[in-house]
């Protein structure tokens, strides 16, 4: 995540004396009315069902924003891997995506005009089985922040040494489950004005990858390997725009001017045995 859209926030609970500012970019879905619908198609097996109805349920406290699960998604592992979703909605998956290094993406497509036409959700099984992420809050904190990402939302602190903001949006270990205050603050902010009411575009192609695409190689490995630096590539990240800690963002323009990027979560390195870092 790019500095600037990072603010250290108050805590939920504590006076909402400063206002939220932790939107990814400007990027925000399209919409006709004040509040708006957002459908989530669960493509995600039974074991991870209550974390996605939680997540989904938190989300829509928000004022602006009402997510609707789709509960009935297909949970081949054909459609888990590519994880693409219709235009106007977002797809939720997991799958052992392979030991490549990261622990969930979220990943948006954008129109020319700006907004998110498609969003999907990728949890990847091959670290949330190990010991030390197959604990509820890690899975549900993770859920959480990845689902945030798919509707326009950053990080409110990247510093893992600062105190604990208490939300799933907040760098922190042990992670914190839910959204908080300033999460809903920042909502009503991006989707608060009613200039930019309007239908999303329907000539994007969204889903894992991007595009469609089917490649889940960490950065210079496997099918990325080409994309690295090229916009045009009709597969993987495209190019970063910068890692901090954990966190870090990839960007792909394809032929039609549909922006593709990616916000993937890093796994620590850890020993299985005493949960170390090493």
């Amino acid at each position: 995540m790019r500095k600037q859209l990072l603010a250290v926030l108050l805590a939920s609970g504590l006076p909402l004396s400063a206002s939220a500012d932790h939107s990814w970019a400007d990027y925000h879905w399209a919409r006709t009315t004040s509040s708006f619908d957002l459908q989530v198609i669960n493509s995600t097996t039974t074991d991870w069902d209550p974390y996605v109805t939680q997540a989904i349920a938190d989300w829509s406290k928000s004022s602006k924003l009402n997510m609707i699960e789709d509960p009935n998604g297909d949970t081949s592992s054909k459609t888990r891997r590519q994880c693409s979703a219709p235009d106007g909605m977002v797809r939720i998956c997991n799958l052992d995506y392979g030991n490549n290094g990261w622990l969930g993406i979220a990943g948006i497509s954008i129109d020319p005009q700006g907004h998110i036409i498609t969003g999907y959700t990728k949890l990847n099984d091959t670290y949330f089985t190990s010991s030390y992420y197959n604990t509820w809050d890690w899975k549900q904190s993770v859920t959480c922040q990845e689902l945030g990402h798919d509707v326009g939302l950053g990080h409110q602190d990247e510093n893992f040494n600062n105190q604990s903001l208490f939300s799933c949006m907040d760098y922190q270990d042990p992670p914190y489950p839910y959204p908080n205050n300033h999460d809903m603050g920042q909502l009503d902010t991006i989707y608060g004005h009613t200039d930019s009411y309007d239908s999303y575009a329907t000539s994007g192609s969204g889903g894992g990858g991007g595009g469609g695409g089917d490649c889940n190689s960490p950065p210079g490995k496997g099918c990325n390997k080409s994309d690295i630096g090229n916009n045009s590539s009709s597969t993987g990240w495209g190019m970063s725009m910068g890692r901090r800690g954990q966190q870090e963002t990839f960007i792909r323009i394809d032929p039609q001017g549909i922006r593709h990027l990616t916000h993937v979560t890093w796994a620590k390195d850890h020993e299985h045995e005493d949960g170390h870092e090493h």
